[in-house]
């Protein structure tokens, strides 16, 4: 892979060091960059993969935060400040950047990572496996909550060859392709492959496959947790959430929102133990309470990046979308197994609109902070003809501004070196 001395220069940010390839380039002896044929066997194929893998749960963690404010998990406890447009959902294309920009790189680095484990080392056919996993992660989450237009782009034998813009549906198509490799490569390994069998059936899910969704999961332990770890071994694996909710980080902080715009879910007032709160007193803004969530106690907390009790929900919400009866037992099941003491079972409300909501609750208690809830107001305006005067904040925010009407991220400005296409197709959901 690295051996022809035709290959053109490359540069890449590999855990925290410079990787140059660049012809005679290469030949210059210095300690702090790696030569390529440095890399150019299995452990280079394990560096590839540490890398890809570090991407996505810093880009993935960065996600729960980001979207739980775009939501309704989480409300700007801080006075205004340069993200305070994500929170009122009014994005212009600035400098300022959200969302999981980077995670295209992820993914360079993780078919880096298959390529050199291709060559080297094709019996670890579960890292490669894992490898496919990210790079299927990686494109879900980018369907899930940017506009459509989102470009993705590779790397083939060095050379970047930049996507044109897609539809959020073909990123998440693209999605379920990988993660049907990664399902072929980890078939002996059940922690990835419960992974794939999670995130393959939160993809089919978005796209309204459901039954296909519910199938993906079926073989998924409800006490399977898979975590986005994190530590201060790598850049940016910290716990995002953690860090501006405690009211310690300098970007400002969050609150744990209680009835945000009205149509808020009572993440506060409920009082659910699923989302453990306390208030901490009022927010640097003067006027908001600020609730700290307790469920993460340091900077370096991992983040459920999949879960069986995610499995259970896609099972419950496939089986409420086929007419069946099966879907308040899955719920009620959860409610008296996955949490101790065990919550008190649930009622059917009787009509279809007061079930889905019923089901989508149970979504947001049980997937509070893990980065699901903004994909799920998406999916009621798309999937259920919902609107976001029912679904999303609206009306005032605070001081002068209101709510604006976003309900996807847009592509700022780390977009626009890519010459096939930078702007949103549109903002549809």
């Amino acid at each position: 892979m690295f051996k022809d001395k035709k290959k053109p220069c490359f540069l890449l940010a590999i855990a925290g060091t410079l990787l140059l390839g660049c012809d005679a380039l290469t030949d210059v002896a210095a300690p702090d960059v790696v030569q390529p044929q440095d890399v150019d066997n299995a452990e280079g194929a394990a560096s590839f993969g540490a890398a890809a893998l570090n991407n996505l749960y810093s880009q993935f963690s960065g996600m729960t935060s980001t979207t739980g404010r775009f939501s309704d998990e989480f409300y700007l406890s801080d006075s205004f400040n340069a993200f305070a447009a994500v929170d009122y959902r009014e994005q212009a294309v600035t400098y300022t950047e959200w969302g999981p920009v980077l995670l295209g790189r992820g993914r360079t680095f993780a078919q880096l990572g298959i390529d050199l484990y291709l060559q080297h080392a094709p019996d670890e056919r579960a890292a490669i496996g894992q490898l496919y996993a990210v790079r299927g992660l990686a494109a879900l989450l980018l369907g899930e909550v940017n506009c459509n237009g989102t470009p993705l782009s590779e790397v083939v034998d060095l050379k970047p060859v930049y996507g044109g813009p897609i539809t959020s549906d073909s990123m998440t198509t693209r999605a379920v392709a990988e993660l049907d490799a990664a399902l072929e490569y980890a078939a002996a390994d059940e922690r990835i492959m419960s992974l794939v069998g999670v995130a393959r059936g939160r993809a089919l899910t978005n796209l309204g496959r459901f039954s296909e969704a519910a199938s993906a999961v079926a073989g998924v332990p409800t006490d399977y947790v898979y975590h986005a770890e994190l530590s201060a071994a790598g850049a940016g694996l910290q716990n995002p959430i953690f860090n501006t909710n405690s009211m310690t980080d300098v970007w400002g902080a969050i609150t744990v929102a209680d009835g945000e715009g009205n149509n808020g879910l009572d993440f506060v007032s409920a009082n659910d133990p699923r989302v453990p709160t306390e208030l901490l007193g009022t927010g640097r803004d003067g006027e908001t309470e600020h609730y700290y969530y307790k469920k993460f106690t340091d900077r370096y907390d991992p983040i459920v990046l999949a879960s069986g009790i995610e499995a259970r929900l896609i099972e419950a919400e496939a089986d409420l979308k086929a007419g069946g009866g099966r879907w308040l037992s899955i719920l009620n099941d959860l409610r008296a197994v996955a949490i101790d003491p065990p919550l008190e079972p649930l009622m059917d409300p009787g009509s279809p609109d007061a079930r889905v909501d019923l089901v989508f609750r149970e979504r947001a208690f049980w997937l509070f902070a893990t980065g699901h809830r903004m994909g799920d107001l998406r999916r009621l305006l798309r999937q259920y003809g919902r609107s976001q005067n029912d679904t999303h904040p609206v009306g005032h925010y605070k001081g002068p501004q209101s709510y604006g009407t976003d309900v996807v991220f847009i592509l700022t400005l780390s977009e626009q070196s890519n010459p096939e296409g930078f702007v949103c197709m549109d903002r549809n959901p």
